[in-house]
């Protein structure tokens, strides 16, 4: 895919999307799958408390030792076994993650988060979509279309179910910008470690895929992507 195939499609960054479509005032907010912690920091000055979850160490590790989480908590746990009182929670969070849950867990992980969320909670669920330069970067190491796919089903029969009601649904374009190569492939390790082999093998490819895509901004390079924003209400 090249830019012209999503250049219909609006640039939101992701700071933006989230603070501008979720009612965080006074709420109690979950990050599930929080990676290095960005989104609990942006949205913790604003809720009561917001407590991001990751089953990494070392991603958890990073994200405590960053600035700026007011409010926040990280706790190591996986998505299908949350810490949380049922009806404890306002609003759970999956950005960019819950592609990232084994498939044989998925299903386990969202009953968790239906039972975790209170009567009227919010689910946010931002994935990726199989379109923009980024995607293409990272095709080579780890295609996930078809997981992408997948996840998208489970979110529509979440919607269609008696459970939930969908009250929104977006796509949006956000950027990745990586400050060099190996910054880049620091971030594909954290996501997934067993890539390191794949990584190993094609490093030359990616190099030059890192340099033909992203596009020179300052900070590094930037790679586009499309994603999709889903928001249901717990009934």
């Amino acid at each position: 895919m090249t830019e012209s195939n999503i250049s219909d499609i609006p640039k939101i960054d992701r700071e933006s999307l989230i603070l501008e479509r979720l009612p965080l005032d006074g709420g109690r907010v979950i990050d599930i799958g929080c990676g290095e912690g960005w989104l609990t920091h942006l949205v913790a000055p604003k809720t009561v408390t917001t407590i991001g979850i990751d089953p990494s160490a070392i991603a958890l590790e990073r994200a405590r030792a960053s600035n700026g989480a007011g409010n926040g908590l990280f706790l190591q746990a996986s998505a299908d076994d949350l810490p949380f009182d049922s009806g404890s929670v306002d609003i759970a969070i999956y950005y960019n993650s819950l592609h990232h849950i084994p498939g044989a867990i998925q299903d386990k992980a969202l009953s968790e988060t239906t039972r975790v969320l209170s009567p009227g909670g919010l689910l946010c669920v931002v994935e990726p979509e199989a379109r923009g330069a980024c995607y293409e970067l990272f095709q080579p190491i780890d295609d996930e279309s078809a997981v992408f796919a997948t996840t998208y089903n489970l979110i529509l029969a979440l919607a269609s179910g008696v459970e939930f009601q969908q009250v929104h649904e977006e796509r949006f374009v956000d950027s990745y910008i990586y400050r060099d190569f190996e910054q880049f492939l620091d971030n594909a390790l954290v996501v997934n470690a067993q890539r390191a082999g794949i990584i190993a093998e094609i490093e030359d490819k990616l190099r030059e895929l890192f340099e033909g895509l992203g596009e020179l901004v300052e900070g590094g390079r930037r790679y586009d992507m499309v994603h999709r924003l889903n928001l249901l209400r717990r009934l």
